[in-house]
């Protein structure tokens, strides 16, 4: 094995903080994985990481060896995109991350459409609501849903997604009937963690342009808008959410919308990637692609 496949596996190491975690993403045995590093270990000298039972962690010279292990793959990675490029075919691999509920919704039929059109181009998909380092995972993009709080990232808006506010039919037979925003006052609600502003309000515009700051009782708070709604739909209080996880739930009858005529804000879908990291064709590519399929989620 070369050496630049040796900083190929030395930088997983450095990602996943251990061994087995990087002979996991590299499908390698974890002794294989060790025993290379022993190997660009011996080449260059000296020790790259200090081993312990659970995890490892860069030594002086490992952190060194890192930056330029990750600038000099991004490099070989870029040669390799351009030449791809220079015969009008788009190859390699993507590492994306996307949150789970509207991956699953989503990404299917998407990446689908995209791997036809690009039968060279595999992708990896990590689908999770926990906020990813994107640089030091690995990640060559990801689609990220609300306001952008890692202003080191380059970003690109692929959508406006419209959210409602809806509650189950038992929950409106209970603490009904809504006539006016005030009756929101102090309800039960399903609040979403990943987004911006307190808790304990939820934010509405009224049709004549009116901002409403209502007082809410939050009585579950989560990262997942899937989980929200279910517990919206068994009628433990009211829900904002963005249209796509709840549309199926208001059509069956699940859900009801509460005051359609009220602006409940727009939740921005946005692809983002680290700077650190060169912006490969095919990465480009992807990201048009989203921005085209996705133009407009708003329901039909």
């Amino acid at each position: 094995m070369g050496q630049l496949e040796e900083m190929s596996i030395f930088v997983e190491i450095a990602r996943a903080e251990g061994i087995t975690g990087a002979a996991e993403r590299l499908n390698l045995a974890p002794s294989a994985v060790s025993r290379r590093l022993k190997d660009l270990e011996a080449r260059l000298g000296t020790q790259l990481v200090s081993r312990t039972t659970r995890q490892v962690s860069l030594t002086d010279a490992g952190r060194t060896y890192l930056a330029h292990a990750e600038r000099i793959l991004s490099d070989v990675d870029e040669a390799n995109s351009d030449i791809a490029q220079l015969r009008s075919t788009l190859a390699g691999k993507i590492y994306l991350a996307a949150p789970l509920s509207f991956g699953l919704r989503h990404l299917p039929d998407a990446l689908s459409e995209f791997m036809r059109a690009n039968p060279e181009i595999s992708v990896e998909v990590d689908m999770s609501d926990r906020m990813i380092d994107l640089a030091a995972e690995g990640f060559n993009l990801a689609l990220r849903i609300g306001n952008l709080e890692d202003s080191s990232l380059m970003a690109k808006k692929i959508a406006e997604i419209p959210a409602w506010l809806a509650a189950s039919p038992d929950f409106i037979q209970k603490y009904g009937p809504f006539k006016k925003l005030e009756d929101l006052h102090g309800l039960p609600a399903m609040i979403y963690t990943g987004g911006t502003g307190k808790a304990e309000t939820i934010n509405a515009r009224t049709k004549k342009g009116k901002e409403e700051r209502i007082p809410v009782e939050p009585v579950c708070l989560s990262n997942n808008g899937d989980f929200l709604a279910s517990l919206a739909e068994r009628g433990h209080g009211i829900v904002r959410s963005p249209c796509f996880i709840i549309q199926d739930a208001v059509d069956d009858g699940r859900l009801v919308r509460l005051f359609e005529d009220c602006d409940w804000g727009m939740i921005t879908l946005q692809a983002v990637w680290p700077p650190t990291r060169h912006l490969t064709a095919r990465t480009r590519a992807l990201i048009d692609f989203f921005a085209s399929k996705y133009a407009d989620l708003a329901p039909k």
